[in-house]
């Protein structure tokens, strides 16, 4: 049992009213979320990025090439829509080609159509997608270009590695966007792209091989270098900034340094304050109490000393990691900080943090999209889908429809279950950029927010999109093990 084997480019050209249909889904139900929380959804990070492109002062407080996007289109239309509506037509668009591709147009079957429509509404109206698709945060388009990645890898796994030059164009177009858009993008893309192109070379395809390494790099230069021409300054703090002050807090409090280093280590870390603000899965209250201009100065230093540490009592380490960083593994939250939803039943969450980035940062805002507040706050409609996505937060279904770790569980059984019909592991390979993307944010800085893994949920909306394209040799799976177990009782 295979997949379809026709070229996804080839695919993505016949499109028909089907796809016009799965197309307009998202586009539907996501304009609903857009008209309801109008002008969209910003938080601090958001409005950190617009305030940059008004001034035209740009830093790496956020990868650059994300604010460039919103700079794009800002310039088209100067409205934080024009942001929004570009990530429901990218969404929207990669879901109709990955459906597309799942689906035989051309077959007896048009069950597959209609399974993918329901599917594909269902998860359109659950809150947190129709929420991160009018947010304006780096990770939301971040998440669909790995998404649609891994299912680009799955194309090339079904073509046993049988893909032209157009293909890879494709994929390192969208490697390259990922290294770029979030600070652990480029770690994920650095070992996909060298995995993905030793399967190339094993499947004696060791042209295109050698051109995936050779254009990802191209075009990750290409895209890199326009921090150098809009003069993009470095930013203060970092993720693993972040991430060693936190360790080093944790390793103060609890494990035996030597004087030097502790003395060292209070230098950075006011020493009688480290109790009293050190969260376990939270870095910004230790960063308080942090010289970060001194650590700046003294990186290697610090960063030494964590490793140090690290590997002379890997329990402990080990421990911290999964102390610091449950949304990577558990599925049932916690007392632990993290939320899915940044909005408020109280009061307009919008405003409020529109006020109070420009407030503790001193900055005058500019006019046409900075200074934001919700249109419809106080409405009947306003409250009920707030109140509804509030109240997921946090209930027993939070698991069931929010949780990364949740998500990424049943991802795992989906694989195996595909290695089982399709009689192959090199299914797996299709989950590498996710499961990089999952073990860099497990080390990376401890602040638990859902968008950070929210890849994991449209990873795994693709495999299940994969498995009703395949629910014949599925029933057929089935009714040969009832088969089996029935001939074994007897």
């Amino acid at each position: 049992m295979e997949f379809k084997s026709e070229d996804i480019i080839h695919e993505i050209r016949r499109l028909n009213r089907n796809d016009l249909t799965i197309f307009l889904i998202p586009v539907i139900i996501f304009s609903v979320y857009l008209a309801v929380f109008f002008p969209g959804i910003a938080t601090i990070d958001s409005f950190n990025q617009l305030h940059q492109i008004a001034s035209g002062q740009f830093t790496n407080w956020h990868p650059f090439f994300h604010t460039f996007i919103e700079m794009l289109c800002l310039k088209v239309y100067p409205h934080t829509v024009s942001v929004e509506i570009l990530q429901i037509l990218v969404f929207s668009a990669m879901w109709t080609v990955i459906c597309k591709y799942n689906r035989n147009d051309n077959g007896k079957n048009k069950s597959t159509l209609k399974k993918q429509a329901i599917f594909s509404a269902l998860i359109c109206i659950i809150p947190i997608n129709g929420l991160y698709s009018v947010t304006l945060w780096k990770d939301v388009l971040f998440s669909y270009l790995l998404m649609f990645l891994c299912f680009l890898a799955m194309v090339m796994i079904n073509r046993k590695g049988e893909v032209d030059i157009k293909f890879i164009v494709l994929i390192s177009l969208i490697m390259a966007f990922i290294s770029q858009m979030r600070g652990n993008g480029l770690y994920v893309v650095v070992i996909t792209v060298a995995a993905y192109s030793l399967y190339l070379f094993l499947k004696k395809n060791r042209k295109m091989s050698a051109m995936l390494v050779i254009l990802t790099v191209t075009f990750l230069l290409v895209v890199s270098s326009l921090n150098i021409a809009y003069d993009v300054k470095d930013n203060e703090k970092d993720a693993v900034m972040a991430k060693v002050i936190h360790m080093l807090a944790n390793y103060d409090m609890n494990l035996e340094m030597d004087d030097a280093d502790r003395q060292t280590l209070h230098q950075l870390i006011q020493k009688d304050r480290v109790r009293e603000f050190y969260i376990p899965t939270g870095s910004d209250s230790i960063l308080s109490i942090s010289n970060l201009h001194h650590y700046e100065k003294n990186k290697d230093t610090y960063i030494s000393m964590a490793i140090k540490y690290s590997l002379k009592d890997p329990l402990h380490c080990i421990e911290y990691l999964f102390g610091s960083s449950p949304m990577v593994w558990n599925i049932m939250k916690g007392d632990w900080i993290g939320r899915p939803y940044y909005l408020s039943g109280e009061h307009d969450r919008l405003q409020s943090d529109f006020n109070l980035y420009y407030q503790k940062h001193n900055f005058t805002p500019h006019e046409p999209y900075e200074n934001l507040s919700y249109a419809n706050w106080g409405t009947p409609a306003f409250k009920g889908l707030n109140l509804l996505s509030l109240g997921i937060e946090g209930s027993p279904v939070d698991t069931v429809l929010n949780n990364p770790a949740f998500y990424m569980y049943l991802s795992i059984i989906i694989l195996i279950l595909l290695n089982v019909l399709l009689k192959t592991r090199e299914i797996y390979l299709m989950y590498l950029p996710n499961l990089l993307n999952i073990v860099m944010i497990f080390l990376s800085t401890p602040v638990q927010d859902y968008r950070y893994l929210y890849a994991n949920l449209l990873v795994c909306y693709m495999l299940i999109i994969v498995l009703i394209g395949m629910d014949e040799p599925l029933k057929d799976k089935l009714k040969e093990f009832k088969s089996r177990w029935r001939a074994k009782n007897i």
